[in-house]
């Protein structure tokens, strides 16, 4: 599967790569549990930073946006920095041990996660009452962690999101008996539906075409991690079923051999070149496809994703440490409300805005009547109830882990549960290394 976007400097940081970036244990202080005076006037100077976004497409926005900070506040400034795409975990990790972390700094969940850990992010819950109205909930989960405060406490606030769409071929789908108006919507109702194709092509049609993961297990109604999320437990009965419906769907021929093996292309390059009748992309993945084959667009039919869409989300905390907290939080709500996201955004097609009072806006809660109009509202509600199904303690390691086991057991070399219960095992053992 492919998320697709227009903007190569902001796919960099919204692709959320960097799991664990491990910068220590929780500290002893209470940093992160400091209240800032509401009432207190704005004065000085702070730092901001942000991941890969200094460039000739967005500079102009960022600059117009901290005049206009400054202009609202005088006697304040912002020094705005920027980190390349490549090594931020490790610029970050580097940061908040040398005691330099930025006073407002832009951070995916994960690598928020470690940084909350040792108590350098300050807890946005207990100083922004208008957190759980002025923000989406989805992505104000993803800032909450068991293993820090028993979930109870926020560390980011929402800024640019992006969920998953299905996508179907009605032309495809149509030659095989199935209509695109009443695709699947739930995995269940994806395999009989890929039964159905596979017959009436006689083995030479697809409508699946990956092998399963992460999320596909946290679609079963199992949860990922222990109650305390210090530890992975997604071993569990019901990901054993769903991974053996693979394995069966595998085996009867229902997605193409070569899903396992190194020469796959990807879900979304086999719905490009219509060798598959299903594939998922963000929101504006129609528009994209206008580059990669516009034959394709007219047979291009969205509908919301299955069962519970995934949540991809970048988010602005605030450094529980900065010496100029009224000013810091000040400027982190600023750049997140919802005038300064939406007119962020319109740089960023395909993502969507946090801020809760973009549902008010027809650009987001009403289709202009186009397949891509209804696509971009499509990817808004999914928005609302998606789930960051990543883990903040998942790493790339663990997931190759996952994508072994997982052919081990569609190929019959082992069981589903045993693939399950070995990943769980090596994932908890890199968690100690």
């Amino acid at each position: 599967m492919r998320r697709t976007t227009a903007v190569s400097a902001i796919a960099v940081a919204a692709t959320l790569l960097a799991a664990g970036c491990g910068v220590g244990s929780k500290s002893s202080t209470k940093d992160a549990d400091k209240t800032v005076a509401s009432t207190a006037a704005l004065s000085g100077s702070i730092t901001f930073q942000t991941w890969s976004l200094k460039n000739d497409k967005f500079t102009p926005y960022f600059t117009k946006l901290i005049a206009d900070f400054k202009a609202a506040h005088p006697g304040t400034d912002i020094n705005w920095i920027d980190q390349p795409g490549d090594g931020y975990p490790t610029k970050v990790t580097s940061q908040v041990t040398t005691g330099s972390l930025p006073d407002v700094v832009n951070l995916p969940p994960d690598i928020a996660h470690s940084v909350a850990k040792t108590g350098n992010l300050l807890d946005l819950k207990k100083n922004v009452p208008t957190l759980e109205t002025d923000w989406v909930k989805s992505g104000l989960s993803a800032y909450s962690y068991q293993d820090v405060d028993n979930g109870a406490s926020n560390f980011g606030f929402p800024w640019y999101l992006g969920t998953d769409v299905s996508y179907w071929n009605k032309a495809m789908m149509a030659k095989d008996g199935l209509d695109a108006s009443k695709p699947p919507k739930t995995f269940d109702e994806l395999v009989a539906q890929a039964k159905i194709m596979h017959d009436n092509s006689g083995g030479k049609d697809y409508l699946m075409s990956r092998a399963p993961g992460l999320g596909d297990i946290a679609n079963t109604g199992t949860k990922l991690l222990s109650s305390d999320g210090t530890k992975f437990a997604f071993n569990t009965d019901a990901a054993a079923a769903m991974l053996d419906k693979y394995t069966q769907a595998y085996k009867a021929g229902y997605m193409p051999s070569n899903v396992l093996d190194n020469s796959y292309e990807g879900n979304y390059k086999l719905f490009t070149k219509q060798e598959v009748a299903w594939t998922t992309g963000g929101g504006n993945a129609i528009t994209s496809m206008q580059k990669d084959n516009p034959s394709l667009v007219p047979n291009m039919v969205p509908s919301p994703a299955l069962d519970t869409a995934p949540l991809y989300v970048q988010g602005i905390s605030v450094a529980s440490k900065s010496k100029n907290l009224p000013l810091a939080l000040a400027f982190a709500e600023f750049v997140t409300n919802n005038d300064n996201q939406v007119a962020f955004l319109k740089l960023a097609p395909g993502f969507l805005p946090g801020s809760a009072a973009s549902a008010n806006d027809p650009a987001y809660s009403k289709s202009d009547g186009t397949t891509q109009g209804d696509a971009s509202v499509i990817a808004y509600k999914d928005m609302q109830t998606a789930v960051n199904f990543t883990p903040p303690i998942w790493t790339d390691a663990m997931n190759t882990i996952l994508n072994q086991e997982i052919a081990k057991a569609m190929t019959g070399k082992e069981s589903a549960k045993q693939a399950l219960d070995n990943t769980v095992n090596q994932a908890n053992g890199l968690l100690t290394q």
